[in-house]
């Protein structure tokens, strides 16, 4: 559930009978039933070991970001992205209020599926114990207990993944502990436990290389990399506040540096490994002298061991298309090697090495090994398909990142090794040779590119994500921070653009995986691959559409679009347009009309539009008018649900408009970009409460668009992450739309009106000690059959007793009993005994109705056709002792 239901639980209400003045209105059954739990879906089915090519997926995702010549818009999205900061940061302090919208953001999950991490470290010793905090790729930074309890992220206001990150002991241990954290080249500080963040000053860099602490009384924070045409160590002494310049290099070369963190010259030796030469430093880095060269590359990596009483080096250099390693045992004046790395990535932290023993290494790339002579030979940890087995103690594929820190408890217990996977991250006290999971529970951090709800289930979705593979689940409500829903991946690897049939059911789902197609039957009971049209050209993850008029066929968008058919999907050209003929490749849009299945719409990768009226075997191009057109990467068509001539189309928008309208059946197109920063807008989609208003997932974040004023805006408020929106769906049954994020898994966004089945009366009622009147909303299906059917009763004042009540019939009767406000139902009226609750500190109660045990007397069942009425009562103390109610809501049952 939402944030505001923090906190709240089912308590016992001792003397609620003696304050609860309308009791012989109420009939009193026995303690409600239990409801049966929802089905769990399978465990994992299939494994996929055909990782895709970096490179391309590098170029789709360049593709995507379709800009003029000169148009940098890694640069757009940066000052985007420096924008929200400063945004946030109003927020948190005040200086800024929100605008009231009346919605609610949820986060969903995965709860159980961690992505993609990226570095670990812990805090400093205090009496609440030490914190562990884990950088994501995209999901911000987190923290939890030493031991993976009770992750909590901290950077949710502030943009992008953490590369580096150390944490300060504050002057005073009651505070927070100082983080710093390194995103790509711009360094952030928090010192108030991640409200907001600012940039040290000093701290620029063109591009940062390493972050780094000097141990001691007072610790020194090293930044090391490149500012313009050197190569700099910045050093500050101030717990990271500002940075001034210790030694500079008249050369760039992408570098790397190590210092020892325990022994002697632990706070004073520095080792960079700079232009292919290893330097050192015995004064904090005031003053350098130059060993000798490993080996002749263009970029290096440096780790290293304090054990032996001196200091033992690797350096990782890379030459050509190879890296190669070598060791020093004397700081560089001379080498053995080289040896072999299997499997290295070449991202920094690949390789490490322990202050508890010389020749210990631990590496990754696609798998983890690890070695103990140095790195003349290698053992693999495990295979990456163990994991799903064995999540608990096996590695996930592809480490990220690997940190080596002395063990907290002292040198006699060794050093602890955090591998940071695309699966989270494991810690290891034994070099490496078993592993253990921290984040099997609460690391939100999923990279969703799509998901896909059941039409008639709100809760029952399906994902898929990158790295995490094909996931299923049904959403619950929360019970406290972070995600509430647990997830079921059934086959590994990268999914994107779900789609199911017109009837919106998950019995068969299609996905796109860089090289099939997987088909979801049953559910997900059955796995199909469907093997791509032969010699099709396309996108790394080509989109596909279900064919809305046939249940067993969807279409693939290629230069062609094709038409696959169960049972043995064999592709056939489903129209002789060319797509790639002219400006543009391949098909990256294509879209069909909920009102008239005929009509449908398609876009390529370079800005052109087309338009069909028989199912997509012919096309028309549509001349668009709109400046810089063929800058525009159409990532997406949503055509309105009830209007057939209205159409919007969205993509890369740094050179044109990233949304566009078409209200004559996609004939004319016209730009709807007032108020959106310029981005790419990943996924547009019509919203349920204003028919005319829109939603779009874009990298800089989730925007509305506001039909009445014809402007875009903020859509996260300070409750969602700021992140990158990879996708919006929505999802009428639930009154709400759901974003997808790509690093911050599932969040729902629940609008403020109440579904057709719901009419909301008696509202608003009486204002309680807030100042507000107690508010009643209701989530999940409405329909005789449903489990998740929950009440949700909000603006209560704090930390009082409340239940809900139901009847047949609705009523005003003001002041029942002495109560303040008005009972709103008639009688007989039924009470939920089990939902006495305590509002909690967010003045919130929350119950799951179970629609087959209604407390009457005798006790029934909601059936087809029904109406039913309720509200919730809750105790008030201020002005005086008494009690209060929320408004009504009367729901017809289909």
């Amino acid at each position: 559930m939402s944030e505001s239901l923090r906190g709240t639980g089912a308590r016992s209400a001792t003397g609620l009978g003696a304050s609860l003045a309308l009791a012989s209105l109420l009939i009193l059954p026995a303690v409600e039933p239990p409801r049966p739990g929802p089905p769990q879906p399978s465990d994992p089915t299939a494994e996929d070991d055909d990782h895709e090519s970096q490179a391309e997926r590098l170029r789709w995702l360049e593709e995507l970001h379709r800009s003029a010549p000169g148009v940098d818009w890694r640069a757009i999205e940066e000052q985007n992205r420096e924008a929200e900061r400063l945004r946030r940061n109003a927020l948190a302090t005040g200086m800024l209020t929100p605008p009231p919208t009346g919605w609610t953001w949820e986060e969903v999950g995965s709860r159980n599926q961690a992505g993609h991490t990226r570095c670990a470290a812990y805090g400093p010793e205090r009496p609440g114990g030490r914190r562990l905090y884990v950088g994501s790729a995209n999901g911000g930074l987190w923290e939890a207990n030493l031991d993976g309890g009770g992750w909590t992220p901290l950077s949710d206001e502030l943009f992008g993944g953490v590369d580096e990150v150390v944490a300060l002991a504050p002057q005073n241990l009651a505070d927070p502990d100082i983080l710093l954290m390194l995103q790509g080249s711009n360094l952030r500080r928090s010192d108030d436990g991640g409200l907001t963040w600012t940039q040290p000053s000093g701290s620029n860099m063109t591009t940062a290389r390493a972050l780094a602490v000097l141990p001691g009384p007072t610790p020194t924070v090293l930044l090391f990399g490149r500012s313009g045409s050197n190569t700099v160590l910045r050093a500050s002494t101030d717990l990271g506040q500002t940075f001034q310049t210790r030694a500079t290099w008249p050369t760039v070369w992408l570098g790397d540096l190590w210092v020892p963190q325990v022994g002697p010259n632990a706070g004073q030796d520095v080792f960079a490994y700079q232009d292919g030469v290893l330097h050192t430093s015995h004064d904090g880095g005031f003053t350098w002298s130059a060993g000798t060269s490993p080996a002749t590359g263009s970029e290096g990596h440096l780790t290293g061991s304090e054990a032996g009483g001196g200091t033992v080096l690797y350096p990782v250099t890379r030459v050509g298309n190879s890296w190669v390693l070598h060791r020093s045992d004397d700081q560089g004046a001379s080498y053995s090697g080289p040896r072999s790395l299997p499997e290295y990535w070449g991202s920094q932290h690949s390789l490490c090495a322990f202050s508890s023993d010389p020749d210990r290494l631990v590496t990754g790339g696609v798998n983890g090994f690890r070695s103990a002579d140095g790195g003349q030979s290698w053992t693999q940890i495990n295979s990456w398909g163990e994991y799903y087995s064995s999540p608990a103690t096996k590695l996930h594929a592809d480490l990220r990142g690997i940190d080596v820190h002395p063990h907290p408890s002292g040198p006699a217990f060794g050093d602890i090794v955090y591998f940071n996977t695309d699966g989270g991250t494991y810690r290891s006290t034994d070099y490496g040779a078993t592993v253990q999971n921290l984040c099997l529970v609460g690391l939100g951090v999923g990279q969703f590119y799509s998901t896909r709800t059941d039409a008639t289930d709100a809760n029952r979705i399906h994902g898929g994500t990158q790295d995490q593979g094909y996931q299923t689940g049904n959403k619950v409500p929360s019970s406290g921070p972070g995600p509430s829903t647990s997830f079921v991946q059934i086959i590994s690897g990268d999914y994107g653009h779900l789609t199911t049939h017109a009837s919106g059911s998950l019995n068969r789902v299609y996905a796109p995986y860089p090289g099939f197609t997987l088909v979801i039957s049953g559910g997900q009971s059955q796995t199909q691959q469907a093997s791509f049209p032969p010699g099709s050209s396309h996108l790394w993850l080509p989109p596909v559409v279900a064919d809305q008029q046939a249940y067993g066929s969807f279409f693939f968008c290629g230069r062609y679009l094709w038409r696959q058919s169960s049972p043995n999907w064999m592709a056939s050209q489903h129209s002789t347009t060319d797509f790639g003929a002219g400006a543009g490749s391949y098909l990256s849009a294509l879209a069909f009309s909920p009102v008239d299945p005929n009509l449908a719409w398609a876009a390529n990768d370079a800005g052109r539009l087309w338009r069909s009226q028989d199912a997509g075997v012919t096309w028309t191009e549509s001349p668009q008018g709109i400046p810089g057109s063929h800058y525009f990467y159409g990532n997406c068509l949503a055509p309105h649900p009830t209007d057939p001539l209205k159409v919007v189309a969205s993509g890369s928008g740094y050179s044109t408009a990233g949304v566009r309208l078409s209200t004559d059946g996609g004939v004319t197109w016209a730009p709807l970009a007032s108020g959106l920063p310029a981005t790419l807008v990943y996924d547009v989609e019509w919203s349920i409460d204003q028919p005319d208003d829109l939603f779009a997932a874009t990298e800089a974040g989730a925007y509305h668009f506001d039909a009445a004023t014809q402007t875009w805006s903020n859509a996260m408020g300070s409750a969602a992450p700021a992140t990158t929106y990879w996708s919006v769906e929505r999802v009428p049954q639930g009154n709400l739309m759901r974003f997808g994020t790509y690093g911050r898994g599932i969040w729902d966004l629940v609008l403020g009106g109440d579904p057709d089945e719901v009419t909301r009366y008696c509202s608003p009622n009486m204002q309680n000690s807030t100042g507000l009147p107690g508010r009643l909303d209701l989530t999940g299906t409405v329909d005789a059959s449903s489990v998740d059917l929950t009440l949700t009763a909000s603006q209560l004042p704090p930390g009082q007793f409340g239940m809900f009540l139901c009847s047949r019939t609705p009523a005003s009767i003001p002041f029942p009993g002495g109560a303040f406000g008005v009972l709103c139902l008639g009688s007989p009226i039924g009470r939920f005994q089990s939902s006495i609750q305590n509002s909690g500190p967010a003045g919130v109660m929350t119950h799951t109705v179970n629609l087959g045990a209604m407390p009457m007397q005798p006790m029934v069942a909601v059936q087809p056709g029904d109406t039913w009425c309720f509200q919730a009562w809750y105790r008030e103390v201020l002005p005086i002792q008494g009690s209060n109610f929320t408004d009504a809501l009367s729901v017809q049952f289909p």
